[in-house]
């Protein structure tokens, strides 16, 4: 009879068990981390293109090419020159070379005047083509006050009017560096987001300078 009784005993204990991990609330089971995206954010800058084009300008801005490690939505960080990891439960909500070229396709149809004034990922019947790669962008964890860093290198192109004939008319590599409010991938946004409307501020006077020495 006691036999019977610790027989019956086991079983219920088992079909509990089941019932449990079924429904997952097995005891000491935690739920996994919800997932946080974020994106860049920053007002256009003003009008900072020269007028007195005498011909229309059409940009045509190619997507930037990002080399691994930064080809991939994952924020990365880095603890030393060596290393580079990426956070679990943070992400980009879009890959960092999309992000980065549309923000530019944007800036630049802002800095526009009533002469220069469009900007696109096409290349059709465009007169300038900017193109470049991302050179570092990551949460540098190496001091006490974290730090986003962002390196990118730009062309500025000329394009004939039959589109057969090219000119370099500059390239430059922009950096940097913009320390974190708080070291969490939030701040990491903000602060990315400052460091590329100042490259975006640069680049668009180095294409002003450039666009301005072709004015007779």
């Amino acid at each position: 009879m006691k036999r019977q009784i610790a027989i019956c005993t086991f079983i219920a204990g088992l079909s509990a068990l089941f019932i449990l991990s079924a429904s997952g609330c097995t005891p000491g089971r935690q739920q996994p981390e919800p997932m946080s995206y974020y994106v860049l954010h920053y007002d256009p800058p003003g009008k900072a293109l020269p007028s007195g084009i005498k011909d229309p300008v059409i940009v045509h801005v190619k997507r930037l090419e990002a080399p691994a490690p930064y080809n991939t939505n994952h924020m990365i960080y880095s603890e030393n020159p060596y290393h580079r990891a990426r956070y679990a439960y943070h992400q980009w909500m879009v890959n960092p070379a999309d992000m980065l070229t549309r923000l530019l396709v944007r800036d630049v149809q802002h800095a526009g005047t009533t002469d220069a004034a469009y900007a696109s990922m096409s290349r059709r019947n465009a007169t300038l083509r900017v193109e470049g790669e991302i050179v570092d962008f990551y949460e540098d964890n190496e001091k006490q006050q974290w730090e986003a860093v962002l390196t990118i290198r730009l062309a500025l192109i000329g394009i004939s009017e039959a589109g057969r004939e090219e000119r370099t008319l500059f390239i430059n590599t922009y950096a940097e560096r913009v320390v974190l409010e708080r070291n969490n991938p939030h701040s990491l946004a903000r602060s990315m987001s400052k460091a590329m409307e100042a490259v975006s501020g640069q680049f668009m006077a180095d294409m002003a300078e450039s666009l301005q020495q072709q004015i007779p």
